[in-house]
């Protein structure tokens, strides 16, 4: 009960020091139909209301009188004021106004669906056939015919690591709404504002980590119904189940090998925007169980040891037989042991393994009882041993008759099963580029550049298969999916200031900010929709690091770099003219990069005359031969990855030409000279110079007409032809290429290649060769200047004195699963750009980010010198550098796990853009004890 008088003598605390205005409903939810009672407490008598219902827009308004302190305001409920709504009373008393919001709550329930997963049994066996029934009603208990459900059924395991990311589908479509409306008076006003260049920071952004998960179950086909192989994240998902006219819908599956608990998780939507979710979770599960602990790999060499652990969740003490059948590796102990198991106890075998050769180790464990028994079979990657190496030539023949022979030759004791030749012939240019795109899509990192490295190709090739009609490419490719990927990283990788870095949390780099516009923009042009904030948000960070002319501090932007930020925001329709007549006045300045982005500058603005001036200055910049075409460049201050850029510049000059003049005569030279140059037999030397290859010889296919070829083409390999084909154009229509591929021990120590071409037409032939050195011991190696050295530490945690501590000493003495090691990598050298480090890390071993609450990152700075990135995957460590000084040390952390004897592979580090300057350390040993 609420009392009011005219002293205010019963007014509550909260009232009298905040509020003018107090309103009180009847009830604390309402359905439509009813009528709220809302109890308005005034300050004055006598007042003049203003009420009104609210909520994107004034619902309703009405006037009214109230003769004293205390009125009461009744509110008819609407079926559109669902899921709430709010009441608003406002005054005006001797120039001031008084007013008050009340929220009314008015639950959308016959929005709602009663949603119910029935599964035919609550505990199933691996393999068994299940069967969920689906039941949807509506509010008022009727079924919900036509409802589209999805329903998925994940293992709940996975939600311990990742809880889950949709919401409630109820909150979400009818979810409390905020009140969109403001009264307000014309005899008050306020306003907001800031001083100096910057407004305050209220919230600074929240960094979460993004977590990577390793792939730790495969998706293998059914094979042996008696031993479980096949395990799966997702049971069964599908996105469209319709209920029937009673409300019903059944999905059936056969569930994995897993032994877990499956929640399965149903949201319904129908046409009227009825919504409704629930979850159902039932169990898989088996009274004898077999667990196998493994390494996530091993290294040729290794000796594991594996555990079998098996319970007995039966009601009687079971005699059972444990073995183990091995094979791709060694069994050292005996396979079977007999033992008695009590019930609901468990029992642990262990098995030491060899794994002496490169390829995988298939584990078939078994526990055999008189009642029941389990069987599981996985399978580990055994990886070579030694270092990685990858040699590639390439060749162009046009003559009607020629025979080119040479050798690819590799050590003998190399590792067999790793070896890999790949031979490749193609008849055109576009044959060529659409190989390239393999090797882009397959690289392992991603940085912003490597990253836009993959995404722009593909780009390109996706608007060229709209522009050049004859060309094509197999669906396996998925383009768009591919362009969706990059795009969400992209997107991902933006800085707040608009511009991008070669990673997330770097300062915004002028070239890699312009490469990024220029590739949404051309994606924009293939089709794809872009975020167009984010790029108006990058054209404003261009247009002030081009006005200031500083970046890293007070170093002055290269012209390169000028000219193509330029050029981006000329191609996205956002440059100010002046920033291109200065280009143009200090040309002379510019080396055959920087001049080919300027003529593709002039001719986007229709600047034909300036535009046929600087491509005729490129022409007579031409390095040529009777064979071939190029321009030489060299890189500069910033765009620091090599000193030599003599592919870009090329594959941009000829870019420039095939768009101002494609009838110059040293199109097809200069294309001639870019293929042939492919350092890796099929691509070149860096993702980025690869990318920007098949970016200006998409512009020379475009106006291209390559001889139609008609010629007879003979591949020997160590006298053994391989390849006999007749090339005809439409091979060059179908943009064919022809890969043959030898692997492992297919390919010999000594590799005789002869190639014979008999009539006209153009040929690219091309060789990629790579093994791995499968030395004993590898010695450290030294390049350029570079040197790495690598060291194992111990690490102690010390949690006395309430805060945790560590410190680190020698590696002395046995190690055991549960230790704490560091590996301490040392890298000295001359200064560089974009350097890359990988470390191995011993099979057995798992890195750990964090111990006791101590961030065993850079962030504490005794611990690590600075990085750009640092990833951690299954088999190795990897540090990316922006800038090295000469001298870094690094140090991260590892769990020591599985026990054994294994070898560690040669840490190895390298400048991305000029992998020909690398250094490695020497192999190592590391042997794991069991608990003591």
């Amino acid at each position: 009960m609420w009392v009011a008088d005219k002293k205010n003598e019963w007014r509550d605390y909260s009232y009298g020091e905040y509020g003018s205005i107090k309103l009180i409903p009847d009830k604390k939810s309402y359905r439509p139909g009813e009528t709220a009672h809302v109890l308005a407490m005034l300050n004055t008598d006598h007042a003049d209301l203003l009420v009104t219902t609210e909520l994107m827009t004034v619902m309703s308004a009405r006037h009214i009188e109230a003769k004293g302190r205390a009125v009461i305001i009744d509110v008819p409920i609407e079926a559109q004021y669902a899921p709430n709504v709010y009441l608003n009373v406002s005054y005006v008393e001797n120039n001031e106004m008084y007013s008050e919001d009340q929220l009314l709550v008015v639950p959308a329930r016959e929005r709602f669906l009663d949603l119910s997963i029935i599964p035919n049994k609550k505990e199933y066996r691996p393999r068994d056939s299940a069967s969920y029934t689906i039941l949807a009603r509506n509010a008022d208990g009727t079924p919900a015919a036509g409802a589209e459900v999805s329903i998925g059924i994940v293992d709940e395991s996975i939600y311990s690591i990742a809880s889950e990311s949709a919401g409630n589908i109820r909150r979400e479509f009818y979810g409390r709404r905020y009140n969109q409306v403001q009264t307000v008076m014309s005899l008050s006003f306020r306003f907001t504002g800031y001083s100096g260049d910057k407004p305050i920071s209220i919230a600074e952004r929240s960094n979460k980590p993004n977590y990577q998960l390793a792939d730790f179950k495969n998706e293998n086909a059914l094979v042996d119904p008696t031993v479980r192989k096949d395990f799966k994240d997702t049971a069964f998902w599908k996105p469209d189940v319709i209920t029937g006219s009673d409300g019903k819908a059944t999905v059936k599956f056969k569930l994995p090998d897993n032994l877990t608990t499956w929640r399965a998780t149903a949201r319904a939507v129908t046409n009227d925007t009825r919504v409704g979710s629930t979850v159902e979770k039932v169990l898989a599960r088996k009274d004898l169980i077999l667990r196998i602990e493994t390494p996530r790999f091993v290294t040729a060499g290794d000796t594991v040891t594996l555990s079998g652990i098996v319970h007995n969740y039966l009601k009687l003490d079971k005699q059972t037989q444990i073995s183990l059948q091995v094979t791709g590796a060694q069994l050292v102990d005996n396979a079977k042991e007999t033992v008695t198991i009590p019930s609901q106890g468990m029992h642990r075998v262990d098995w030491r393994v060899s794994a002496p050769q490169t390829g995988e180790m298939r584990l078939l464990a078994k526990a055999l009882t008189d009642t029941e028994s389990d069987a599981v079979e996985i399978a580990i990657n055994v990886l070579p041993r030694g270092l990685k190496q990858t040699r590639g030539q390439s060749v162009t023949l046009s003559d009607d008759s020629a025979t080119q022979e040479y050798s690819v030759d590799i050590p003998a004791s190399s590792d067999g099963p790793s070896r890999l030749l790949r031979i490749e012939a193609s008849p055109s240019v576009a044959s060529t580029l659409f190989g390239a795109l393999d090797y882009l899509t397959g690289y392992p990192y991603g940085c912003t550049e490597q990253t836009m490295s993959r995404f722009l190709p593909t780009v390109i090739v996706a608007q060229t298969l709209q522009d050049v009609k004859s060309a094509s490419i197999s669906d396996k490719n998925n383009i768009n999916a591919k362009v969706q990927k990059g795009l969400d990283r992209l997107y991902a990788f933006q800085h707040s200031d608009g511009g991008w870095g070669w990673w997330k949390d770097d300062e915004t780099d002028p070239f890699m900010t312009a490469y990024v516009v220029d590739g949404l923009t051309i994606a924009k042009g293939a089709g794809y929709q872009i975020e167009e904030y984010r790029v108006s948000q990058a054209h404003e960070k261009l247009k002030q690091m081009l006005d200031e002319n500083k970046v890293y501090g007070d170093k002055p932007i290269d012209m390169e770099s000028r000219a193509y930020m330029i050029y981006a925001l000329t191609e996205s329709g956002e440059a100010d003219p002046k920033y291109l007549d200065d280009l143009f006045t200090r040309r002379s300045e510019l080396q055959a990069y920087g001049r080919a982005l300027l003529a593709l500058t002039l001719h986007l603005k229709k600047d034909d005359s300036r535009a046929r001036q600087v491509a005729d200055e490129i022409e007579r910049a031409a390095v040529a031969t009777d064979i071939d075409v190029h321009w030489e460049s060299r890189r500069r201050q910033m765009i620091d990855f090599s000193e030599v850029n003599d592919v870009e510049a090329t594959a941009l000059s000829l870019k420039a030409l095939a768009r101002i003049n494609p009838q110059s005569l040293l199109l097809p030279k200069t294309a001639r000279w870019l293929v042939s140059n492919r350092r890796n037999g099929y691509w070149w030397e860096s993702t980025k110079q690869t990318a920007f290859a098949i970016y200006g010889l998409i512009d020379y296919l475009k106006v291209s007409h390559e001889l139609s070829p008609d010629y007879t083409l003979e591949v020997y390999l160590n006298g053994e032809q391989i390849m006999n084909r007749h090339l005809t154009s439409v091979d060059v229509t179908q943009a064919q290429t022809l890969v043959i591929k030898r692997m492992g021990r297919d390919v010999g120590p000594i590799n005789r290649l002869r190639v014979i071409k008999r009539g006209h037409g153009m040929l690219y032939f091309s060789t990629m060769l790579s093994y791995y050195t499968a030395e004993e011991v590898t010695a450290a190696r030294s390049n350029a200047g570079l040197e790495l050295t690598r060291e194992y530490l111990r690490l102690r945690i010390d949690e006395s004195g309430g805060k945790a501590a560590w410190k680190l000493e020698p590696l002395l003495g046995e190690v055991h699963s549960g230790d704490l090691v560091v590996v301490r990598l040392k890298l000295t050298g001359e200064k560089a750009q974009r350097l890359m480090i990988e470390d191995p890390i011993p099979a057995g071993c798992e890195q750990v980010e964090s111990v006791s609450s101590i961030n065993l990152d850079y962030t504490d700075h005794t611990w690590s010198d600075w990085y750009s990135a640092r990833e951690f995957r299954d088999d190795r460590t990897v540090f990316f550098l922006n800038d090295f000084d000469g001298a870094i040390t690094l140090q991260y952390a590892m769990r020591v796990q599985v026990p054994g004897d294994f070898r560690v592979n040669p840490a190895r580090a390298e400048l991305m853009y000029s992998p020909s300057v690398n250094a490695n350390t020497s192999s190592a040993r590391f042997s794991i004890l069991d608990k003591k």
